[in-house]
C-alpha cells in the first residue's frame, strides 16, 4: 500500500498556481552535496528574477526534475543522512506547485533518482536494497502501482546502477558501474525501454580506469536533449582538475548520440576551450535544443562554482546562480 507523507507546505494560499513560470530550478547551495551540506529547492529565471524557495527544511533534496507540464517536481528526498552517507535513508519526494506541498511517494529508505515519463503519468526510480542488486522501478506519479521491472546482474560487468534519465522517444539511461580487465573499475551508459526490454550499451565510459583514492573515471549524471538524439554526460578522468587535489576528478562535458556504442562512435568533448580543466556535471539539455545548464567548478581561475548555462556547442559559459542539480522548465 502506498504512503503519502505531507512534509512541506511552503506556499502561501495566495500565491497558488497551478504549475511554474520560473525557466530553471535548482539545488540551492554553495556546490556539490556531500559532507554535512544540505539544500533547499529554488525556482528561478536565468537572469536571477523570479526567485523563489519551495522547500524549507534542514535534509537535502536532491536532483529536482520539473513534470512534463511544469506542474510538479520530483526528486531524492534524503530523510536521514547526505550525499555519500552510508547510513542515508532516501525515498522518492513530489512537490506541487498548485498546492505548496511537499509528498513523499516511497516510504522504504533505498529508494532514489526518479525521472519522469515522456507524458508524466508515470516516475521510473531506482532501489538499492543492502548487498543487493540494483532495480528499476516504474511507478505512477502519484506514486501507485509500484513494481520492478529491471535489475543489475551483480557481474562484475554490470555491478550497480545510477543516475537515470528518461527520454522523449522513450528510452531510460542510466550509469552502470563495471569492473574490468582485472582492477579496471569505471562507468558507462546503457539505456532500456521501460518494460526492461532492449537494454543496450551505448557508450564505454572512456579509455580511462579509476585511480586508487580517487572518484570514478567514466560517466555520470546523463542528460537527454529536448528530442532524446543526444546525450550529455559528465565524463570523468584519472587525474584532479588543475588547482584542485586528489580524490576530486576532473569531469568535463561530453556530447554523443543515443545510438548504441560502437569503438568507432564519435563523441564530442564540449569543455569551455579557455579553461577545460574544470568540473563540470549534471548537464540538462534546454527545450529549444541550443543550450545546456551544467554545474561548472573550477579551481585555478576566479570564477564563482554553480549552476552555469552553455551553448550547445560548448562555446560559451554563463554563471546563473551558486547551486547544484539544474533542471530546466519543459514549458519555457
Amino acid at each position: 500500500m502506498r504512503r503519502e507523507l505531507v512534509l512541506v507546505a511552503a506556499a502561501a494560499c495566495g500565491n497558488v498556481r497551478a504549475g511554474s513560470d520560473a525557466e530553471i530550478v535548482i539545488m540551492a547551495s554553495s556546490g556539490p552535496p556531500g559532507g554535512d551540506m544540505a539544500s533547499d529547492l529554488v525556482v528561478m529565471n536565468l537572469d536571477g528574477s523570479a526567485r523563489a524557495q519551495l522547500t524549507h527544511d534542514h535534509a537535502l533534496e536532491f536532483l529536482p526534475h520539473f513534470s512534463p507540464d511544469a506542474t510538479a517536481l520530483v526528486y531524492t528526498k534524503f530523510r536521514r543522512g547526505t550525499y555519500g552517507s552510508t547510513d542515508a535513508l532516501t525515498d522518492i519526494a513530489r512537490y506541487d506547485f498548485a498546492t505548496g506541498e511537499e509528498r513523499l511517494l516511497t516510504d522504504r529508505g533505498d529508494a532514489a533518482q526518479a525521472a519522469w515519463s515522456p507524458d508524466g503519468r508515470e516516475l521510473a526510480f531506482l532501489v538499492h536494497p543492502p548487498g543487493g542488486p540494483t532495480e528499476l522501478w516504474r511507478m505512477d506519479a502519484d506514486g501507485g502501482h509500484a513494481r520492478v521491472v529491471a535489475r543489475s546482474s551483480g557481474t562484475a560487468d554490470d555491478e550497480l546502477w545510477g543516475d537515470l534519465a528518461w527520454s522523449s522517444d522513450d528510452w531510460i539511461l542510466f550509469v552502470v558501474a563495471e569492473q574490468i580487465q582485472g582492477p579496471c573499475f569505471k562507468t558507462r551508459l546503457d539505456k532500456i525501454r521501460p518494460d526492461g526490454t532492449g537494454r543496450v550499451k551505448v557508450s564505454d565510459g572512456g579509455a580511462s580506469c579509476t585511480p586508487t583514492g580517487m572518484e570514478q573515471s567514466g560517466d555520470a549524471d546523463p542528460g537527454f536533449s529536448a528530442d532524446g538524439s543526444t546525450i550529455y554526460t559528465s565524463r570523468g578522468l584519472p587525474r584532479a582538475p588543475a588547482g584542485a587535489q586528489p580524490p576530486v576528478t576532473e569531469r568535463k562535458l561530453v556530447a554523443l548520440s543515443a545510438d548504441p556504442w560502437t569503438p568507432d562512435k564519435r563523441e564530442l568533448d564540449l569543455s569551455l576551450p579557455a579553461h577545460p580543466d574544470c568540473i563540470e556535471g549534471v548537464p540538462k539539455g534546454s527545450p529549444d535544443g541550443t543550450r545546456i545548464l551544467v554545474f561548472r567548478a573550477c579551481f585555478d581561475v576566479p570564477t564563482p562554482g554553480g549552476v552555469y548555462v552553455a551553448e550547445a556547442d560548448g562555446s560559451t559559459r554563463t554563471f546563473i546562480a551558486e547551486g547544484f542539480g539544474p533542471d530546466w522548465n519543459p514549458t519555457r
